[in-house]
């Protein structure tokens, strides 16, 4: 009896790292997941805004890049890291593509362009995680989520 009296806070003490370690990556792993579900909700929003602004008759004309972007930049404003946030817009009129913002990838074509117009919003944001430890980024080491670019696209076709 006498030799086992600390063996617990031994057992304890070679625990509680790994514990908190696990705790630390499912704090930043939720964070992550609210980041991606955060930039494609924000994509999809600026493209249902720049489709569904012309859509009836008597609406208002379809909106700038600049106000798609604004719309997207406000839904993605409960992240933290803004800094990083690209938005690009474009639009495919009948082969006339044009875009704005950085970021994102090429323009998506129409199988039928002389009936729709294809707007796309690509959003990318690069996830910071919100704790840290022990990194060695040129070792390429790292005990939690490193960072990580989030990238989401949102097309949708538009009336001419």
């Amino acid at each position: 009896m006498k030799g086992k009296t600390g063996q617990a806070v031994i057992e304890f003490a070679l625990v509680l790292p790994f514990l908190l370690l696990l705790i630390l990556n499912l704090v930043n792993f939720g964070a992550l997941l609210y980041a991606c579900l955060t930039v494609a909700n924000a994509a999809r929003a600026g493209a249902q805004y720049m489709v569904l602004a012309g859509a009836s008759l008597g609406a208002p004309a379809p909106p700038t890049a600049a106000q798609v972007a604004s719309v997207v930049t406000q839904d993605v404003s409960s992240l933290p890291n803004q800094a990083s946030l690209q938005v690009k817009v474009c639009t495919n009129n009948n082969g006339t593509v044009g875009c704005s913002g950085s970021g994102g990838g090429a323009p998506l074509t129409d199988p039928e362009p002389t009936h729709y117009v294809v707007g796309t919003v690509d959003v990318t944001y690069t996830y910071q995680p919100l704790l840290g430890a022990w990194r060695f980024p040129n070792l390429g080491i790292y005990l939690t989520i490193p960072p990580s670019t989030i990238h989401r696209r949102a097309a949708m076709r538009m009336l001419q």
